[in-house]
């Protein structure tokens, strides 16, 4: 039996050659190796190995049967330690082929079901071996086996110093790509498909067999997609909405009551208000300078020697992509929760939060607009491990004495917070819990808790129907959109989209503070505790690590503000006025020197805004009011 020669033969049919003979071959190129070998022998891998062992020990005595057992070893990856005997070999080559024989057995079990002859389609794969023309088995022409970035990904080395024509075309390759990627996520987005794509349900059947290389190359953008939307995100909280170009109206109807007793004529009944809530989105973007594209091939090169389980591997363009998309989604969820948008200083780094405001202070900005008032009760501004469901539970107290529906509310926590509503609840209901474990509901209510993140430490309580708050964007996917432009040995990456927060409906406007106090929560739909960490009396100085809002107190003598002790980059605080006589203000000098003018508040709940920054250790205002 030819065995080693049938094998090598189908070796050099897959191109594998230069893995093979290094003895490289990945998990799924040793599975792939054994199906095409019994797909052109029509016969079983694990029987000829067999058959062959035998003739083996026919043939030759035990050292020259052990050597090329050890040959056969190293083909497939198989270590053998020196001065293994015979027994032990075989005995790792057929724990390697039972593992590989599973392998085939999950693909196949991934496999299209089978159709009648007349309408079967060629069955694809996200990701095949390497031939000799193209790169993963994908007949398209980003995949082309010349191409520099599938040269690395197919001999997992760095061939020479690039030339700036290969510069070039990698650069107008991952542009086209990148773009063609947004597109795609955009329009999966807009018509409903991307959750097939996620849960790998989405029909294929529309694109023809001949255009076999468009179908790997739209499966294997729309994997990328599917990974990329499986990054964490605020879209099982809060849903996203798009198509906001930069300032767009959410109009919300709001109805008074309408129903009524039954009697003949015209008796109207009711009265309809329409209430605009703006929605606001603002540019942000990515720039980042690679030192060379040298180094993005080394990188890209560690990522092939130490991610081999990953079942999918990615070109160096798809894995760029994917790399830059972990990191933006990380930062827009930190964006999107706890953002402000702050005007950037000319040609000066800003922290991502700045990019764009995100819910938690657009839903204060509803407070300064007088639409929402919030519970500023000192019992539920709060909370501690110890206390948590009780507080919640006060809080949803208060809130079903303003509302008509308290059961369609949903009550958004701070997920840093959950071990404490945990440990609460074991602590309160120990034995009595039932075997579901802890119930994230508000205790003594039925409304759900959601827990979200990126919030920092404050004990921030807020409470809406769901799908009211809403993160905001112009098109899903655009930040993907990456562009690539050379200067000197580095190279320039960069992106642009739209980010923003807001609410088909947050409540009445009302003209001052006394008004929306007078209304006593009557028409506004989000209801909120208010954290506002209350400043000792003559307090000079506030410390961050205690929260973002500070509320002076009754100061006895003219009191100025100096320092907001532990100040973080990227993080907005807030000074409001507690007590109108001595009111805390802050001069513009030391720390603040560089706030646009001094702070002289004359009333109670007047604020100001503010921001660190680390490099100069000085703070900047904001916003006033």
């Amino acid at each position: 039996m030819k065995f080693l020669e049938n094998l090598k033969a189908v070796v050099a049919l897959l191109g594998l050659g230069p893995q093979f003979a290094a003895g490289e071959l990945s998990p799924e190129e040793q599975a792939s190796l054994i199906k095409a070998y019994e797909d052109s022998t029509k016969g079983s891998f694990k029987d000829d190995l067999e058959a062959w062992q035998k003739e083996q020990k026919e043939a030759a005595d035990n050292q020259a049967m052990a050597e090329a057992f050890k040959e056969l070893a190293s083909v497939l990856n198989v270590e053998t330690p020196e001065g293994a005997d015979v027994a032990s070999i075989v005995s790792s080559i057929k724990a390697s082929i039972d593992e590989m024989k599973n392998t085939i057995n999950n693909l196949g079990g991934q496999a299209q079901p089978e159709q009648p002859a007349a309408t079967v389609s060629a069955v694809i794969r996200i990701s095949g071996p390497h031939t000799a023309t193209h790169a993963f088995g994908v007949q398209h022409p980003m995949f082309a086996a010349e191409k520099r970035w599938n040269k690395i990904a197919m001999t997992r080395q760095i061939p020479s110093a690039s030339t700036e024509k290969e510069e070039a075309a990698f650069k107008e390759a991952f542009a086209d790509y990148a773009e063609s990627l947004a597109q795609r996520y955009a329009q999966l987005a807009s018509s409903g498909m991307l959750e097939q794509v996620k849960a790998g349900t989405m029909d294929y059947d529309l694109i023809k067999d001949e255009e076999i290389g468009t179908r790997y190359f739209v499966r294997r953008q729309d994997a990328l997609i599917a990974r990329i939307a499986s990054f964490p995100s605020l879209a099982a909280i809060f849903p996203m909405r798009s198509n906001i170009q930069d300032g767009d109206v959410l109009t919300n109807v709001l109805f008074e009551e309408l129903s009524q007793a039954y009697q003949e004529g015209k008796v109207s009944k009711g009265h309809i208000k329409f209430v605009p809530e703006k929605a606001q989105v603002h540019d942000v973007m990515f720039k980042y300078l690679f030192k060379s594209l040298k180094w993005i091939e080394t990188s890209y090169l560690g990522y092939l020697n130490t991610n081999g389980s990953d079942p999918v591997k990615w070109t160096m363009i798809e894995w760029l992509v994917l790399e830059i998309a972990k990191k933006l989604s990380a930062e827009r969820i930190e964006r999107q929760v706890l953002g402000h948008r702050v005007e950037p200083v000319e040609g000066k780094k800003m922290p991502a939060n700045f990019g764009a405001t995100g819910i938690v202070h657009r839903l204060f900005s509803y407070f300064d607009e007088h639409k929402v008032l919030p519970f500023r009760d000192a019992s539920l501004a709060t909370y501690t491990a110890d206390n948590m469901g009780d507080v919640l539970s006060a809080f949803m107290d208060q809130l079903s004495e303003v509302v008509k529906n308290p059961a369609e509310y949903t009550v958004y926590v701070n997920a840093k917070h959950m071990p404490w509503y945990k440990a609460w609840y074991k602590e309160n209901y120990g034995q009595l819990a039932n075997f579901s474990g802890v119930e994230f509901t508000v205790p003594n209510h039925e409304n759900p808790i959601k827990f979200v993140p990126a919030m920092g430490n404050i004990p921030f309580i807020f409470a809406s129907i769901p799908g009211n708050i809403q993160p905001l964007e112009n098109v899903p996917g655009e930040a993907y959109k990456v562009g690539f432009q050379r200067d000197l040995e580095s190279v320039w990456a960069f992106s642009y989209w739209k980010d923003g927060a807001g609410s088909t409906f947050s409540g009445v406007p009302h003209k001052t503070l006394a008004e929306l106090e007078a209304a006593d929560y009557a028409d506004q739909i989000i209801f909120m505790n208010w954290p506002a960490v209350d400043l000792a009396a003559g307090a000079t100085t506030a410390n961050a690590k205690d929260g973002i809002i500070f509320r002076t107190g009754a100061n006895t003598g003219a009191t100025t503000l100096t320092d907001i002790a532990n100040a973080r980059e990227g993080v907005i605080y807030r000074i409001e006025i507690g007590t109108a006589a001595n009111a805390t203000k802050i001069a513009k000098s030391g720390k603040f020197s560089e706030i646009s003018a001094a702070w002289s508040p004359t009333a109670a709940g007047e604020y100001i805004k503010l921001y660190y920054d680390a490099e100069t250790q000085k703070f900047h205002d904001v916003a006033r009011g």
